[in-house]
């Protein structure tokens, strides 16, 4: 079951309508869980029950809403303020949950084939749920990625919507990359029109690294990086793809096209046959375990 941190609604609730002091607001734990382009997300508590629940410090200026349907696997928005021209979102937070790339090097960085492309099908299927809303996400990468460890199969969380936006069918967009490239598609580097297939892009970096445990563009400074990932220089070395099935490697082709009309859907991706639609019994995989101790996720 794959879940979605999601803004449920245009309409937030009534109560959280109005500017409020940062007193009546959650109560901040120790720890920050993450930090994007928009802003940080911290651990935090919901004061009238003790609730734990993610909160988010951005911009006001710089939030939209994310317009979607209300799925019983959609972490909800539970309240907002607006604190000395802050947005703060607060959102529930799932518990216990390790973003991605945690979660492989507690593995000891030895995955099977078929385990990355359950996580990548969960991803999809997340996605494809965005799209069909025309949502797009903006900044996938493993650290907005959250594992659910409570149940016995653990479960894919996207978080982090701050770059999200709901894109029209009457104007084109253009989004501002303000991190780090390593995941980001050539549309978001050159400044050229995004759209559902900018996310597509970010699953085969995902798979790539999860496959292989290097980074098919990460350069030593994210300028090269950028031109990497412009002049779509990446292959396969032997050294790291040894054990990779041919038809893992396909997937990842397919979705890693300079043309974002070349890409595949995110519904397409998902009736690839390495992928599979069957859970455990869709999908044609490497029976061999993959070595990615030498995961690298950022720059």
């Amino acid at each position: 079951m794959f879940f979605l941190s999601s803004l449920e609604s245009r309409n937030p609730p009534e109560a959280a309508q109005s500017e409020r002091s940062a007193d009546d607001g959650p109560v901040l734990d120790s720890s920050k869980l993450g930090e994007g382009g928009c802003g940080c997300v911290y651990a935090g508590y919901r004061r009238e029950d003790n609730l734990p629940v993610s909160f988010s410090h951005v911009l006001s200026h710089t939030y939209r809403h994310t317009q979607s349907t209300v799925r019983k696997s959609h972490v909800d928005l539970l309240d907002w303020y607006i604190v000395d021209e802050e947005l703060i979102l607060v959102l529930e937070r799932p518990m216990p949950a390790v973003d991605l790339s945690n979660y492989i090097e507690s593995k000891g960085g030895h995955l099977k084939e078929k385990e990355v492309a359950f996580f990548i099908r969960e991803t999809l299927e997340a996605l494809q749920h965005l799209h069909t809303c025309r949502v797009v996400h903006l900044d996938l990468k493993p650290e907005n990625i959250m594992v659910d460890l409570h149940s016995p199969t653990p479960g894919i969380k996207l978080i982090d919507l701050g770059d999200a936006v709901q894109l029209s069918a009457h104007r084109r967009y253009v989004h501002l990359l303000l991190g780090n490239p390593e995941f980001a598609a050539p549309e978001l580097i050159r400044g050229t029109p995004v759209s559902v297939a900018t996310d597509v892009w970010s699953v085969g970096v995902l798979a790539y690294v999860a496959l292989s445990g290097v980074s098919p563009f990460l350069d030593e400074s994210p300028e090269e990086t950028c031109v990497n990932i412009c002049r779509l220089d990446f292959c396969f070395p032997d050294e790291y793809f040894r054990d990779v099935s041919q038809v893992a490697r396909d997937f990842v082709s397919s979705a890693l096209q300079q043309d974002p009309r070349k890409r595949p859907s995110a519904t397409s991706c998902l009736q690839h046959p390495w992928v599979g639609r069957g859970g455990a019994h869709g999908g044609e995989y490497s029976k061999t375990p993959l070595d990615t101790t030498r995961l690298e996720i950022s720059i």
